[in-house]
């Protein structure tokens, strides 16, 4: 197959704005330069290790025209492993092969206690020494490497015992038989293609099965060989028994490719070291549906791909769970690994089927109160406030409690216990403030330093717009950069962000998007919705740094980025100084906002917007805390006003500036909330820190703003 040259690919990968590949990242022009001319042994070239990777923005790597290229290829390829395997130390090194006393092995049975393991698997990859790989191999070569192989495989003993079936001269009979089986491989990979594996297809190329048809080996599918023994049930010794003893006897009979510093050498970087992919399919819907079921995956190096394999949907619930690391432990190192990780699942699982039985279809399935509450209470670096308040007594008053929309207090402080910096839980909907009142009004007067007898908050009042005690805070414009005053609104009804469902979220958006484009005068404007936004707009919003993300982990915990993107958008005026984003934390985020320091036409700007917006929704509120948000420090009259102002002598003198910013209340941040385009002309040397009002909870938005 014809190959671009190294530079054009090269311009192609990084020219591709969809290609966040990790051959991208170090395919550097340094690296073209020294490479375009090299070849391997083989005949093999960096071209056509990244071909596929400009054809296919997607694929996450590079692929090895033969074993030579890790070696000729060295800095582009070490470069990769490292990055790819998470190597930390100063030499890639892996350890020589172990698969252990196969007697006595620390895992056994993974079904045992529970009904959600389908089937087990165990592959290995190997390839043969002395031959290319499958972009380079010539179809003589190939043909001759299946014969050596085949003969091999035909001298193996007892349960091993079985047939081959070449695809190239393949009966329909045996064809239709594999493909009920699910045991054919195909040649409908576009990456696999595009980095030579089809090339000669079908000749070379076939399938190994024992009688009991729970051992395979593929011959020249990806990698010269795999072996893969499999069976129904959890029973992951036996699996990984047959697969050891059958690769102990392969190796007396083949030469594999192999290396101190990688293991074995194969096709793809990802498969180096052991080689080794051990998996289950296993029934899990309700863990695979957490919001950080990606990290809890990740926690125990596991990797989660759908019913079908990579790229495939799951279907009932049911993932391929397998291990994720190759490089640098051992194959008895790795399946110990995955086996601890399966096992956690789904014991997670079985525990959250019972905590969940009788959830209301309104919310989602959550790990149990007690559960959670262990992981808050045993983290020694914990700032969450409700720590101090998850006393036994609380646990035990609340277990199993709902809000009529099925909030738990687990919901609640789930996203404490997975992010230690948490200050505060996350409610559900409003009614969470009265359903857990003997919990909640704890962490309220802890974070807000109510001192009274009773939490109490002022009727909303903006004042006197026309007569405000603030102006312009700095009409010289010599230190003020920007202002920007805004507040958060949860709409009556719905649940918050954090349990309420998809449909119920995209109506959400639509009565609020109505309201927004309802509007007149200045705040006039558009909406853009984050669902189907086209590629035009989203720059035009990054650009502006208007667009919101789901790249919280503390509020993705708490459930605040279910169904992303769906049911979220931003409103801007034509001026772009008064903002709405809908579905970002709280149902609505109202913001004003422009350059320099004219905080009473900015406050009345929000003001005015605040007002025409209330015309058309009614927005949750309590006498006792003010308007009600998803994350408590917002309550009262959730304003946060703030100044980016340049105050470089203040702020070299640090305690000198904590001593002025307590005395007033106010949070001093390094951030910038405004267009870094618009900005520039205006920024300095100078230090510059963001000034935030500290107080929302017991004062009236006017007070606020004036202090």
């Amino acid at each position: 197959m014809a190959i671009p040259d190294l530079t054009k690919l090269y311009t192609t990968i990084h020219e591709c704005s969809e290609n966040h590949s990790i051959t991208k990242n170090h395919l550097t022009q340094d690296v073209v330069n020294k490479y375009a001319s090299v070849k391997t042994k083989f005949g093999g070239t960096l071209a056509q290790c990244v071909n596929h990777n400009a054809s296919n923005p997607g694929a996450l790597l590079p692929r090895c025209a033969d074993s030579d290229c890790y070696t000729v290829f060295a800095d582009f390829f070490d470069a990769v492993i490292r990055d790819y395997h998470k190597v930390t130390t100063p030499k890639i090194s892996h350890p020589p092969a172990n698969f252990g006393d196969l007697q006595h092995l620390p895992f056994g049975d993974l079904s045992i206690g529970n009904d959600l393991v389908i089937s087990t698997r165990v592959r290995l990859g190997r390839t043969v020494k002395g031959y290319g790989f499958a972009p380079v191999i010539s179809k003589e070569d190939r043909i001759a490497l299946e014969q050596k192989i085949v003969a091999a495989l035909k001298t193996l003993p007892g349960e091993f015992a079985g047939d081959y079936y070449s695809l190239g001269n393949m009966t329909k009979t045996e064809y239709d038989s594999l493909v009920k089986d699910h045991f054919l491989f195909r040649d409908d990979d576009s990456v696999l293609r595009d980095a030579g594996g089809y090339r000669d297809w079908p000749s070379g190329r076939g399938i190994f099965i024992n009688k009991k048809k729970n051992f395979l080996v593929w011959v020249n599918e990806e990698d010269h060989i795999r072996i893969i023994s499999m069976q129904q049930g959890g029973n992951l010794a036996e699996v990984y028994t047959r697969l050891a003893e059958a690769a102990g006897y392969l190796e007396r009979q083949l030469e594999f490719e192999k290396d101190e510093r990688f293991g074995y050498l194969t096709f793809c970087p990802s498969n180096l070291g052991t080689t080794m992919r051990a998996s289950v399919h296993a029934k899990i819907p309700l863990v695979s549906a957490l919001p950080n079921y990606k990290q809890l995956c990740e926690k125990y190096h596991m990797q989660s791909r759908g019913t079908f394999g990579e790229h495939t949907a799951t279907v009932g619930g049911v993932y391929d769970l397998s291990n994720k690391r190759r490089l640098g432990l051992t194959e008895l190192e790795a399946v110990t690994e995955m086996a601890a990780g399966v096992k956690a699942l789904l014991t997670l699982e079985k525990m959250m089927e019972e905590y969940n039985k009788n959830m209301p279809a309104s919310t989602w399935a959550v790990e149990p109160l007690e559960y959670l509450s262990k992981m808050i209470l045993d983290a020694p670096d914990s700032r969450c406030i409700c720590k101090k308040y998850l006393t036994p007594d609380t646990i035990k008053q609340f277990d199993g409690k709902r809000t009529k929309f099925g909030t738990t207090l687990a919901h609640m402080i789930r996203n404490c216990a997975y992010n230690p910096r948490a200050l505060c839980p996350r409610l559900g909907d409003a009614e969470c403030y009265e359903t857990f009142k003997g919990h909640m009004e704890h962490v309220i007067r802890d974070y807000h330093r109510v001192q009274g007898d009773k939490i109490s908050h002022p009727v909303p009042t903006f004042g006197d717009l026309s007569k405000l005690p603030f102006k312009n805070l700095d009409p010289s414009g010599k230190l003020i950069i920007s202002t920007r005053v805004r507040v958060g609104r949860s709409v009556q009804g719905y649940q918050f962000g954090t349990t309420i469902n998809k449909e119920a979220r995209v109506q959400l958006e639509k009565e609020l998007a109505d309201a927004l484009m309802g509007l007149t005068g200045e705040h006039a404007g558009t909406y853009y919705s984050l669902a189907g936004m086209d590629e035009a707009t989203r720059k035009q919003l990054v650009e502006d740094h208007f667009l919101f993300k789901d790249d919280d982990s503390v509020l993705r915990d708490a459930g605040g980025y279910r169904d992303w993107p769906a049911g979220r958008g931003i409103f801007h005026n034509a001026s772009k100084t008064f903002l709405c984003w809908i579905g970002e934390e709280d149902h609505l985020r109202i913001i004003s906002m422009e350059l320099g320091g004219d905080l009473a036409g900015i406050y009345t700007r929000l003001v005015k917007g605040i007002q025409a917006i209330e015309q058309k929704v009614k927005f949750c509120h309590s006498d006792n805390y003010g308007y009600l948000t998803c994350c408590p420090s917002n309550l009262g009259t959730t304003m946060r006003a703030s100044v980016h102002a340049r105050v470089p002598k203040l702020s070299a003198n640090k305690a000198k500036f904590d001593e002025v910013c307590k005395k007033y209340g106010i949070q001093a941040r390094g951030k910038c909330p405004l267009p870094l385009s618009l900005l520039a002309p205006m920024l300095s040397a100078f230090a510059t820190f963001q000034g935030v009002v500290d107080w929302r909870l017991g004062t009236c938005a006017g007070k606020m703003v004036w202090k």
